[in-house]
């Protein structure tokens, strides 16, 4: 079975063919067959033009495991923007999910409602519990992860079983899996509170004690992740979620009404296709319940806001007598468990990682230290609103800007970038920084952004020993101004 380990490429998600022509007046004498479908699928759908919601939002870099069984297809109306590859619809890769459409587990049934988001290795969808004699709660919102057949099943399941179930360790909870038999093989789907995306549900102006409490929940879930022996390989801005209490008081009429009839873009290949039952009738956008909430939820604008660390499935497992031990390097091989290659995107990528991927093409596996790195760009990025290294892409120019910013350079990357040496110093590290924050957080003093820059330059050392652990990032002075609200932690 192909896992993640098996990467093929890393590349951005780019829509290459143009956005086709749609009719929306009626469909094609030669696709009424699949608009019949599509209507008794969902009394939801309409294909008329309508108010489209694309709210989901990417890292910065995704890497793709293309299926060598995936041809690519052309399609009659092209492909939709904004929307999961429709080449992963094959044997190994993606479900197709209508909505409409109902799972069943040995806990409850679950409805789909609607789209949340797709990754590149699984697509989440809203759904909601149907009574249907189980015991489990009827008119429960959950968010159904549903991974592609060739993804690893037990990995991240066996992550989440690692962690202990307490209360407001801000990561997100398994509620729920199952498994999913299909035309494209075995799915495992697993079950999780909805959550809002942190860049759209995130008021744009948050006081500046806010800012920093968002941020110390952060590092609090990535020091209760390392305490149990987890790295979690994938950090960025694009994992953090923010919680919706109060969701399962909303109507589904009410939900469903704001969000108005998904933009249906129908799925008819150019050639008839070996396999049709692959592929899904058609695909819609992705929703954003943050920007719901907002508008419809008076007590979520003004209550404190609460994350959750999202996507455990890059996560490295050290056993329990190494959670927080110094030797990294090897946690995978501890575990028993084979490395697992890092899958960090480049913008918030760890040096160490990015210089063996650069020189080497070997992705290596994220560390309990790597983990702190990243951590530190999604510190700034929150913070700041932008990302600490623009246009990131693994090359030397990444190389020699890690470098600047740290002020230092590793032996071994003089040999690679001997010319590199020359413009690398601490001074000028002090410049890079001073431009970064050259214009201030609002409510800001120079005293608040000068913390904050000392606080990343501890985190973003470029030896990976001398970077600090979650538990003593809690504990630098950044984080111990008096918390605003006295029921979060």
């Amino acid at each position: 079975m192909v896992d993640k380990r098996q990467i093929c490429e890393t590349l951005r998600v780019e829509e290459k063919a143009p956005a086709a022509r749609r009719d929306r007046q009626s469909p094609r004498p030669d696709v009424t067959g699949i608009a019949s479908c599509i209507s008794s699928t969902t009394s939801l759908i309409a294909c008329r033009p309508k108010l489209l919601f694309r709210a989901w939002r990417n890292a910065p870099t995704t890497r793709v495991c293309i299926s060598s069984r995936a041809l690519m297809l052309s399609f009659h109306w092209g492909t939709a923007d904004g929307v999961e590859d429709i080449n992963r619809y094959a044997p190994g890769g993606f479900h197709p999910v209508h909505i409409g459409n109902t799972f069943r587990s040995d806990k409850a049934t679950y409805r789909v409602l609607n789209k949340l988001g797709h990754g590149s290795f699984s697509t989440v969808w809203l759904a909601r519990t149907v009574n249907d004699g189980h015991e489990s709660s009827s008119g429960r919102y959950v968010a159904l992860k549903i991974c592609v057949a060739d993804a690893d099943p037990r990995h991240e399941l066996a992550v989440h079983a690692r962690l202990p179930r307490t209360h407001q360790n801000h990561i997100i909870q398994l509620l729920d899996s199952f498994s999913l038999q299909g035309p494209n093989g075995t799915h495992v789907v697993l079950v999780h509170d909805v959550l809002g995306s942190l860049r759209d549900t995130k008021p744009p102006m948050l006081a500046p004690k806010q800012l920093r409490q968002l941020c110390r929940q952060i590092v609090q879930g990535v020091a209760f992740l390392h305490s149990h022996g987890v790295v979690h390989g994938d950090l960025h801005a694009g994992n953090i979620g923010i919680c919706l209490p109060n969701l399962d008081e909303h109507s589904e009429d009410d939900i469903v009404d704001y969000f108005g009839h998904p933009e249906v873009h129908l799925v008819l290949p150019c050639q008839p296709h070996a396999q049709p039952e692959s592929l899904p009738l058609y695909q819609v956008p992705s929703i954003e319940l943050g920007y719901y909430y907002k508008q419809k939820d008076v007590s979520f604008t003004e209550s404190p806001l609460c994350v959750e660390i999202m996507d455990l499935g890059n996560g490295q497992q050290a056993p329990p007598s190494c959670a927080v031990c110094s030797d990294t390097d090897n946690i995978a091989a501890l575990a028993g468990e084979d490395p697992r290659p890092s899958c960090t995107a480049p913008a918030v990528c760890a040096p160490e990682i990015m210089f063996n991927l650069v020189t080497t093409s070997v992705n290596s596996p994220s560390t309990f230290k790597s983990d702190i790195w990243s951590l530190a760009c999604t510190l700034y990025e929150i913070v700041r609103g932008s990302s600490l290294f623009h246009w990131a892409r693994p090359n030397d120019a990444l190389l020699e800007k890690m470098a600047k910013l740290c002020g230092e350079m590793v032996p071994k990357w003089q040999e690679h970038i001997p010319d590199m040496a020359s413009t690398i110093s601490a001074e000028g590290a002090d410049a890079e920084w001073e431009m970064l924050v050259s214009h201030p957080t609002k409510g800001w003093t120079a005293a608040d952004s000068a913390e904050f820059v000392a606080l990343l330059r501890w985190m973003m050392k470029m030896d990976p020993q001398a970077r600090p652990s979650a538990e003593e990032v809690l504990q630098h002075p950044w984080f111990s101004h008096p918390c605003p609200f006295t029921n979060i932690t």
